[in-house]
């Protein structure tokens, strides 16, 4: 785009001289070269039913309400438009802004433009309220509504038209917002689409309404490099000179100025000045030819007669952008005393540049651009991509159909709440994950939900756009399991099973309570939280949690708690009765006190060197006469074989976990380490932790397990499939407590 057709869209000025027929005429003569006659009466008749329905309306301009949609269709004809896109343009403020309702504009025109025209009301919702978290969404949100590509391009002619006559709203602080919502929302669209030409439309309009000033001193700075249009005349001339005498039959060759808000940017974020002759890239170039391989030939010959920058020469054709722009750039210097761009492509290159995914309308060849496309396209853009490619033939204008639906997000809608904000939700989820979504004080209370203002069920699956209202009850949580049904949202579920989940946990630590109440009343010790309470003294809130829950699980037992709370009450209570070094035994011969090995009836004597007594940890070990229970701290047991060791637990207790510790040599570390790993999990003993030392001189691995497991014979046998392997582990030390 030039300077001046810039300059041309910032300085409009109201003609009333102007009347709409003649705006409409020009319309038809850019369509009529592709359109056929009866379809130039369609658009006068839809043009003649608009300005009906907009009599009397007046645009801020003092312009008649009907030259906003046909300089709106302007904007529009560079696209070469289906007639229904042509229609839609002009009649897409008739439903929102006159008593004309859907239903009179498909009886009148045909479902097909009432839809594309109730679109474009759905798109108007889209409104931008300052909040940067939430842009990414509002940009979804628009093209989810949008629901047809040409709705998009619409929606985007109308905003390049209300930016440009902005100026003639009274209030600043609304033009404001409007610019900044246009910069927002709608600019990156357009980046995104490839539509570069209405982009600096729109860049350049909300530029001169945000910062009038710094626009007004750009503009009048770059005019002094491009005033003089002799002055890239010339260049013209030049190159095409050059590449006529070597060779290049058919090309084109044209000149540019950046962009106002482009060299402002760069001034700003860039160079941090206000001087222009930073911006070295201010004037470019382009060369378009008719074919890839010409344009490479082209790149060649300007290279050899002008100095190219190396780290300046950038090839999109061979790894196009993710947009689809595909082109040569290089910057070259030797024509002015600053370097200048130069870029060169075919002239199709050149349309999908200037419109991105609408320049594909516009192409009747099948085998085009669509081969080459990158892989590295993103993948909304290549969505986009795809479902206009089955459509290209200029010829067949019935590919502007229903089935051109976006679809881009069909994984996803975007509703409303009551107060215009935008939740983005997946396209199957419900009212209730809807409330899920809001906050946890309305999914828990939930009472039922107004879609649009009509109360509906808690399985309805509400459409984009749609509002959506939840009502709750005051102070009464009525979540449930039932609700799983109605829940499409992973999130919203597991949500919902963590509450059920809390809320069950709460019954069953009330019934664990109950229980161990039972017990201390029993043994007349202090209920849990009355005064002189040591068991909630002892416990901290989840180690209580947890071993309640284990207690009632009959995973442990209550007197775990009376044990470590009131441990000299519980000896008191539980001690021996008989000092002596032999316990007592029953009828049978057999000791009862004390299980071994899970024997009830084995018998044993008690070491006399650690003298064990009732909630020791004790183990045992065979010895030459007999079995003998030990304390697992006594000495006598340190240098014991763990084949010899047996498990011993009190009666009134569980069986006891033993902490196995085994410290051993690893040769070739990096094999045999996952030999060892497999060796514990083969025999179903957990590691609870494991450290390495680096042992340089051994040529080796100092290595340290800890594990706890309730059966030393296990260990023993784990230790007797270690020592098999003496070329790979030594075993330093195994001790057991």
């Amino acid at each position: 785009m030039q300077l001046q057709a810039i300059k041309e869209y910032l300085d409009y000025t109201v003609d009333n001289s102007d009347d709409p027929q003649h705006i409409l005429d020009d319309i038809k003569e850019r369509a009529g070269a592709y359109l056929s006659k009866e379809q130039l009466d369609v658009i006068q008749h839809t043009y003649e039913y608009a300005r009906d329905a907009h009599v009397g309306q007046m645009r801020l301009s003092w312009e008649p309400y009907i030259v906003h949609p046909l300089k709106s269709t302007e904007f529009l004809m560079h696209m070469k438009p289906d007639v229904a896109t042509i229609q839609t343009c002009i009649l897409h403020d008739v439903i929102e802004d006159t008593p004309i309702t859907y239903d009179e504009i498909k009886k009148e025109f045909w479902e097909e433009v009432a839809k594309l025209c109730e679109w474009l009301v759905k798109v108007s919702k889209v409104k931008y309220r300052g909040e940067k978290r939430q842009i990414e969404t509002l940009k979804k949100t628009f093209l989810a509504m949008a629901e047809d590509l040409r709705v998009i391009f619409v929606k985007l002619v109308d905003r390049i038209h209300n930016i440009q006559t902005l100026h003639f709203h009274p209030k600043e602080e609304k033009r404001n917002r409007i610019a900044e919502e246009t910069l927002k929302i709608y600019v990156p669209i357009a980046k995104r689409l490839g539509l570069y030409h209405y982009q600096l439309y729109l860049e350049n309009g909300c530029f001169s309404i945000l910062e009038p000033a710094a626009c007004t001193r750009v503009i009048k700075d770059m005019s002094k490099y491009y005033a003089d249009r002799s002055y890239t005349t010339r260049w013209i001339k030049k190159i095409s000179t050059i590449l006529t005498k070597w060779g290049l039959t058919w090309f084109q060759v044209k000149g540019r100025a950046k962009s106002p808000y482009r060299v402002h940017q760069k001034l700003v974020n860039k160079y941090k000045t206000k001087d222009i002759s930073k911006v070295l890239d201010i004037i470019a170039f382009r060369v378009m030819t008719d074919s890839v391989w010409s344009c490479y030939r082209a790149l060649g010959m300007i290279h050899h007669e002008y100095t190219p920058m190396i780290h300046k020469i950038k090839d999109y054709i061979s790894v196009p952008k993710s947009n689809d722009y595909r082109s040569l750039h290089t910057t070259i210097l030797g024509l002015f005393w600053f370097p200048v761009e130069v870029q060169i492509r075919t002239q199709e290159m050149d349309d999908i540049a200037e419109y991105g995914v609408a320049a594909h309308f516009v192409y009747s060849d099948r085998h085009s651009s669509w081969e080459s496309m990158s892989d590295s396209q993103s993948r909304w853009i290549m969505k986009l991509q795809d479902i206009v490619k089955t459509y290209q033939d200029l010829d067949d204008k019935d590919w502007f159909k229903q089935e051109l639906n976006i679809e881009l997000l069909n994984k996803t809608k975007f509703l409303y709440t009551p107060k215009g904000d935008v939740i983005e939700m997946p396209a199957n989820g419900t009212v209730l994950d809807f409330a899920f979504r809001i906050h946890s004080d309305v999914w828990i209370k939930f009472k039922n939900a107004l879609v649009n203002g009509i109360i509906k069920p808690i399985g309805f699956v509400p459409g984009t756009g749609d509002v959506v209202s939840i009502n709750t009850f005051r102070a009464k949580e009525v979540a449930s399991e039932y609700w799983l049904d109605f829940l499409n949202t992973p999130n919203a579920r597991n949500k919902l099973q963590k509450y059920l989940k809390n809320n069950n946990k709460k019954s069953l630590l009330d019934v664990s309570k109950t229980r161990l109440n039972r017990k201390l009343k029993e043994r007349k010790l202090p209920l849990l939280w009355e005064p002189w309470d040591k068991v909630s003294e002892r416990y901290s809130q989840e180690e209580m949690e947890k071993t309640l829950l284990l207690a009632l699980d009959k995973q442990t037992s209550y007197t775990t708690f009376l044990r470590d709370a009131y441990p000299a009450e519980w000896r008191r209570l539980h001690a021996p009765k008989s000092k002596t070094k032999e316990v007592e035994k029953d009828v049978s011969g057999a000791q009862t006190d004390i299980i071994v090995d899970i024997d009830k009836r084995l018998p044993y004597t008690i070491c006399e060197t650690c003298s064990p007594v009732v909630w020791d940890r004790i183990v045992a070990r065979t010895w030459k006469t007999g079995i003998k229970v030990h304390k697992t701290s006594c000495k006598g047991i340190k240098t014991v074989p763990t084949s010899r060791l047996l498990e011993a637990h009190w009666r009134s207790a569980n069986p006891t976990e033993y902490k196995i510790t085994l410290v051993l040599i690893l040769r070739n570390h990096q094999r045999n380490l996952v030999q060892l790993v497999s060796t514990f999990a083969d025999l179903h003993i957990a590691m609870d932790n494991i450290s390495i030392t680096n042992q340089p001189e051994l040529w080796a691995s100092l290595v340290k397990i800890e594990s706890a497991y309730w059966n030393p014979g296990k260990i023993s046998f784990l230790v007797d499939v270690l020592k098999k392997r003496k070329a790979d582990f030594t075993i330093k030390k195994v001790t057991i407590a």
